[in-house]
């Protein structure tokens, strides 16, 4: 793996790991206290409202090639992000209002605070994404930790100092929304303003503080905006496949609020790994890819140092996304209920909260398999390739709402995570098919280069075995004893996979050698 990717996911990940465990503790405690109609309300319909705009805002201006000869051209187009941003609001707010489901009224000013929060974030945006392309990825972490946690913590904190009524409970959730947004803006003006004075390497095109807004007279290049316009009717239908499952829940009445309260949590739970690990390591691989890779090279051509430094990347994060998911099936099919247990007490515990976790334990191996085949396709491909990969994702998007809508009528909750398997897998043949045309004959081996070794995959097997068989003997049987018999049993079989691993393993092994050499150097 490139060093200096591993560096900015290390800073990346250690800058967003507080924030992302505070945050997910302050959760479990509200979980206890707060109406369960509210949580569904606030963490399903509004903050899918939110997560829309911010993405559909977001995603075309970090993934597209819109970084070209003329500086001022860039910023410009960048800075379209508020206006885009404010269209989006003033529809998607419009569709919420008159269409979406549920038996509670939400205040129009509650429902337009969560746009108004993303608007506000869209201000930011331009930073953001020179902080991206820039390689201010320290900068970047610790902005979105601010938006991470500043909203859970400020709720925390309004309900334990006032104790507001039940009735006021989405008002907290709202004011706290906006404050947080307001905070993120704040300190990426602050930031780049002390940057700009200290004249950073990272940003010495850009001659001062000015030299980051617009400047009219230099236009917008059209190669840009097509290449934005593109991947935006593209990000629409990503974001249907993302969270197709919200989107089924806020416009039908398929399950109750306290039901998609339950399935929210479970999925916050789920996915904190993915938020705290994977996440991080996406967004910098997709710029690492970007950076790399020229879309329009044949594969011939593609003899450089760099470009099988890409392909050593892709297939050796490839084999720790393998191996991380086959540890997390191994022990997470075995301890999803205790997992439950400890995060949303009986709200989770006793609504089907174990049986849900355990599935998204296989889902999440999708999602990290599928988050970096897609970002390597999407950097190598041309505009011609990214416009058919839309039409896939349209196809997709269309079959992953209507399998979520019929698998949970027929299966509850964990239909939705069904649904979200089915459709990863599929994302993850196409985003190969075409990496294996385009590397051709340096194309990795799945079965030599991106699976784990036979031995730690036979040790794997083993623990999954011996945790499910303690979770018989054990797990069901109820005392403190009993249950801490069991984590003491699938603990001391983690520490002996992790030595496995560490020491056996090849692909671990090489690397770990790697870094003690460049530390030692």
């Amino acid at each position: 793996m490139s060093s200096s990717l591993a560096t900015s996911i290390a800073t990346n990940f250690s800058a967003q790991l507080v924030a992302r465990v505070c945050s997910f503790l302050i959760t479990a405690y509200l979980l206890r206290i707060v109406d369960n109609d509210v949580l569904g309300l606030v963490n399903v319909r509004l903050t899918l409202l939110y997560s829309t705009i911010l993405f559909l805002t977001r995603e075309p201006m970090r993934k597209a090639d819109i970084l070209k000869d003329s500086l001022p051209a860039f910023v410009n187009l960048i800075w379209c992000s508020p206006l885009i941003c404010g269209v989006l609001s003033v529809l998607c707010t419009l569709l919420w209002r008159l269409i979406s489901s549920s038996s509670v009224e939400v205040p129009f000013f509650i429902l337009a605070s969560f746009p108004l929060a993303a608007f506000i974030e869209s201000c930011a945006e331009p930073f953001a994404v020179i902080a991206l392309r820039f390689s201010l990825h320290r900068q970047f972490a610790i902005a979105q930790a601010i938006l991470i946690s500043f909203q859970r913590i400020t709720v925390f904190l309004w309900i334990v100092l006032f104790h507001p009524a039940k009735e006021n409970e989405l008002f907290v959730f709202a004011v706290a929304q906006i404050l947080a947004s307001f905070f993120y803006l704040i300190y990426y003006f602050v930031t780049f303003y002390r940057l700009s004075k200290q004249k950073t390497e990272e940003l010495k095109m850009f001659g001062g503080f000015a030299d980051f807004f617009p400047k009219f007279g230099f236009g917008i290049d059209v190669t840009s905006v097509r290449a934005v316009a593109t991947l935006t009717g593209h990000s629409i239908f990503k974001q249907l496949l993302t969270d197709g499952s919200s989107y089924v829940m806020t416009f039908t009445q398929l399950l109750s609020l306290k039901q998609q309260a339950v399935y929210d949590s479970v999925e916050r739970l789920g996915s904190l790994v993915a938020r705290i690990a994977l996440a991080p390591i996406e967004e910098l691989a997709s710029a690492y890819f970007s950076s790399v890779l020229q879309s329009s090279s044949k594969v011939f051509k593609n003899n450089t140092k760099s470009f099988d430094d890409a392909v050593s990347v892709l297939s050796n994060i490839l084999y720790v996304m393998n191996l991380s998911g086959l540890i997390v099936c191994a022990f997470g099919l075995s301890y999803a209920k205790i997992a439950v247990t400890l995060y949303g007490g009986s709200l989770l515990a006793d609504n089907g909260g174990g049986r849900l976790l355990s599935v998204y334990a296989i889902y999440l191996w999708t999602i990290a398999l599928n988050g970096i085949t897609e970002c390597f396709a999407m950097a190598s491909m041309t505009n011609k390739g990214i416009v058919s990969h839309g039409v896939f994702m349209a196809i997709s998007a269309s079959i992953h709402l209507t399998l979520s809508f019929i698998l949970c009528s027929y299966f509850g909750p964990v239909g939705f995570i069904f649904a979200n398997i089915i459709n990863m897998l599929g994302r993850i043949i196409y985003s190969w098919r075409h990496i294996s045309a385009y590397l051709g004959a340096k194309t990795p081996s799945v079965f030599e280069d991106l699976l784990p070794s036979p031995s730690t995959v036979i040790f794997t097997a083993f623990a999954l075995f011996a945790c499910l068989l303690s979770e018989l003997l054990f797990a069901s049987t109820p005392g403190w004893s009993y249950t801490l018999s069991h984590l003491a049993i699938g603990g001391v079989l983690f520490l002996l996979l992790a030595a496995h691993i560490f020491t056996n393993d090849p692909v671990i092994s090489a690397q770990i050698n790697h870094i003690q050499r460049q530390h030692r150097d």
